[in-house]
């Protein structure tokens, strides 16, 4: 619990209105605006919320100086909303540190190095010339194979598996059974059956990298798979062999990577996305959920639907559907009408 000023007093750039009583005014929670209870904080992000924020049951609200002015209730005025509630949730939900504390049904290879106050959860096994950085946690049943490079500050969910060579940076975050460095899909066809290509490239991912449950980056068949500093996956993410991921991408839920394509700095790709192999997608495009991309964008902008159209394109594709379905109706009456006059006219 905080007092609203203690609180304030944690978010750089916070200003108190409304707020003379901001020393007795007591902070339990962090809720929606919507929330049914009673000494909780919550927020406003832009104007289409100020109204719900005046009637809230919050005791107090975090908002910008925009709307500050529409706003009667006591106040925590900020210059980035979504920054300062960050800042507020890690005072409410501090985020877990590492103990430094090894399971003893953890094995480590003789010749493996783990840095300093780093723990390992049970049964984690780490392989022969491993290094793990310091200040990392790695939870239980996480495989991390030879010679790979984890950096510090790592925080690796449950049953994740690194397998050899793989590269990884400095504040890496991955949630539960993700997948890294395994075989890329490569193959030839011969005598009848699908033969395999030796996957021999490895897996090189920056500083600074969140991803979420259940996602595939493969090893590269010849040259390395890269996701650059930045990137932040959701669950469900397949990164195929050989792609190489600019800086800063973000890649939503159930989308795809195919082989050898790259994409540039700063892409945002929507959910449930596929996007075919050996393409180039231009630095700071935006590929809109369900979205299936075959050839690659002449230029930067914002991309959708199954033809993978630029979004203007995607709009006129719609009203000429639309339109389309129209005529129809029409010609189903101009039929009707050249029935009943007993016109007869050639298909």
């Amino acid at each position: 619990m905080k007092t609203l000023r203690e609180l304030a007093a944690l978010l750089p750039g916070a200003e108190l209105r409304n707020a003379d009583q901001a020393d007795s005014i007591q902070i339990q929670s962090i809720r929606p605006l919507a929330y049914d209870g009673k000494d909780f904080l919550s927020f406003v992000t832009g104007k289409g919320y100020v109204q719900a924020g005046g009637a809230s049951k919050a005791a107090a609200l975090l908002v910008t100086a925009e709307f500050a002015s529409q706003l009667s209730k006591p106040l925590i005025v900020v210059p980035v909303v979504e920054a300062a509630l960050a800042q507020a949730l890690r005072v409410f939900f501090p985020e877990r540190k590492p103990d430094g504390q090894i399971s003893p049904h953890a094995v480590v290879h003789s010749s493996a190095k783990v840095g300093k106050n780093t723990s390992l959860g049970h049964f984690v096994t780490v392989g022969a010339n491993s290094v793990i950085g310091n200040d990392c946690i790695i939870e239980d049943g996480v495989k991390i194979g030879e010679d790979v490079v984890i950096g510090d500050n790592a925080r690796i969910g449950m049953n994740c598996t690194f397998s050899y060579g793989t590269r990884i940076g400095k504040n890496f975050t991955v949630f539960g059974n993700s997948t890294f460095g395994g075989d890329g899909f490569g193959f030839y066809f011969a005598n009848g059956i699908h033969n395999k290509i030796p996957q021999v490239g490895n897996v090189l991912i920056g500083d600074n990298v969140e991803i979420g449950a259940n996602c595939t980056v493969d090893r590269g068949a010849l040259q390395d798979t890269i996701v650059k500093d930045g990137c932040k996956f959701d669950n469900m993410v397949h990164i195929a062999h050989n792609c190489n991921v600019g800086k800063n991408v973000i890649i939503a839920g159930q989308s795809g990577l195919a082989g050898s394509t790259t994409l540039g700095d700063n892409v945002i790709v929507g959910g449930a996305t596929a996007i075919a192999d050996h393409l180039i997608v231009p630095d700071g495009t935006i590929v809109a959920g369900g979205t299936l991309i075959r050839n690659s964008p002449k230029e930067k902008g914002v991309y959708a639907g199954t033809e993978g159209l630029s979004f203007g394109d995607f709009q006129k594709m719609r009203a000429n559907i639309k339109h389309l379905v129209g005529f129809n109706k029409w010609a189903s009456r101009i039929k009707a009408l050249e029935k009943k006059a007993g016109i007869t006219a050639e298909e």
